[in-house]
């Protein structure tokens, strides 16, 4: 239920996002108030970056509200990430300044370890669940304690240096219900790249460390290697915002 109303609160406010770009603008403020409906709750768009200029909402910032986390997807919308890995920082907070400093300088190093750590032990506690049910079994715990801090491990190898930032952008937003105002918050979004043939490189290298004896785990490191390799690597200090990405990126196709 929750994975539910998380995906139908991204549609919606992809849908009021892209409202934007036919709306008038009056100082800072979107003239009439942009909202799209998510359940009983209400979202309005209140301030971007640009509005007061005239401007509209990036298509790449709609497409991330859609929980579009496909680098394939989101290159066609900014050319300049063929050829390259993208990670996404992705801040939440009640204050534009705090919220700014938070996606701007944080160590995105460390942020982008800490998501392909993350994203690891999903995919191969998912794979290895998925696996034990499709046979009618129950998976062993200790055999997923042990895939788990062998990829984890294998992962934490890759360095990744060369970090670019190549777009950012901040919305803020309103959740009202019955009129009455429930949350305001900005959305902060940086992003970063760095050289696929390097990161694929470094990805391969470690993963070079797993035992690979068995077929189980031969399956395990090529689904790691292809989910951490073409999909968009996601850091944000809300866990919302964190489980929306991981489950694209998990069970996507």
């Amino acid at each position: 239920m929750k994975k539910t109303l998380s995906a139908l609160i991204a549609l919606s406010l992809a849908l009021l996002l892209t409202s934007c770009k036919t709306t008038s603008v009056s100082s800072s403020k979107i003239k009439g108030g942009n909202k799209a409906k998510a359940g009983s709750r209400t979202y309005t768009v209140v301030d971007y970056q640009g509005a007061s200029l005239g401007k509209t909402v990036p298509r790449w910032v709609e497409l991330i509200y859609e929980g579009q986390y496909s680098r394939a997807i989101l290159q066609k919308e900014m050319p300049g990430l063929e050829g390259q890995k993208v990670f996404v920082v992705q801040g939440r907070g009640d204050n534009l300044d705090f919220v700014k400093s938070w996606v701007t300088l944080v160590d995105v190093e460390t942020e982008v370890s800490g998501a392909m750590e993350r994203v690891t032990g999903k995919v191969v506690t998912s794979k290895m669940e998925a696996s034990a049910s499709s046979e009618g079994k129950v998976v062993n715990p200790s055999e997923v304690s042990k895939q788990l801090e062998d990829f984890r491990m294998a992962v934490q190898d890759v360095r990744i240096s060369g970090l670019e930032r190549v777009a950012e952008y901040w919305v803020e937003i309103q959740v009202s219900e019955k009129k009455k105002v429930l949350d305001d918050y900005y959305e902060y979004f940086s992003v970063w790249v760095v050289d696929q043939k390097s990161f694929n490189k470094q990805l391969e290298t470690s993963l070079k460390n797993i035992d690979k004896t068995t077929p189980q785990t031969q399956e395990l490191a090529e689904l790691v290697r292809a989910k951490l390799a073409d999909e968009i690597s996601v850091s944000s200090n809300d866990e919302e915002v964190l489980e929306n990405a991981d489950d694209y990126i998990v069970y996507a196709e």
